[in-house]
């Protein structure tokens, strides 16, 4: 009987962890975040009017995490974080792109058009162009103002120097866009 009992004891101690590690990694291939603009405002780096934004991201878990998230000097919560990507351009002029990784894992992109009166233009399409390096094995989301994601439509070139280049247009809806770099599987 005591051998009947450690043999159930044991095959239901290894049923648990089987299930355990299945649900483990489960859990690790989605831990996604999704993202949520609660508000764009003036900026304390440079007093530019909606060149910042606040955005809560949140875990399929219930965590969540809330940023302010300059897209004029790429400070997340005030601090040096996202950095600028060079040689980009666009239909306006002062534009501003900056990407990094947050503290919560998440690999994002901010596009600021900043006109010469301190603030940010909205309710615009910037068309984008920018080195392929700096978003190659990534996929573009644009974080729309309800919460919903849009995949960006890239595109790329040649230049005669044999830089490959990438297109993409970013609808800036309320001033500086936020948009999320997917690694690609």
């Amino acid at each position: 009987m005591k051998t009947m009992m450690k043999t159930l004891a044991m095959l239901s101690l290894s049923a648990c962890i089987l299930v355990g590690g299945a649900v483990s990694s489960f859990a690790a291939g989605t831990s996604h975040y999704t993202a949520n603009i609660l508000s764009h405002q003036t900026n304390s780096c440079e007093g530019t009017q909606w060149a910042e934004m606040v955005v809560r991201f949140s875990s399929p878990y219930g965590a969540t995490q809330t940023y302010t998230i300059c897209g004029e000097c790429g400070d997340v919560n005030g601090v040096s974080t996202l950095s600028k990507v060079s040689n980009a351009t666009a239909n306006f002029s002062g534009l501003k792109i900056y990407q990094g990784t947050l503290d919560n894992g998440e690999r994002i992109m901010t596009v600021s058009c900043l006109s010469s009166g301190y603030t940010a233009l909205t309710n615009v399409s910037a068309n984008v162009m920018m080195p392929s390096s700096s978003i190659e094995g990534y996929d573009l989301y644009l974080v729309n103002a309800d919460g919903s994601e849009t995949k960006l439509d890239i595109s790329t070139s040649s230049a005669w120097s044999g830089d490959d280049w990438a297109h993409f247009d970013v609808y800036m809806d309320g001033g500086t866009a936020l948009i999320r770099m997917v690694p690609q599987a």
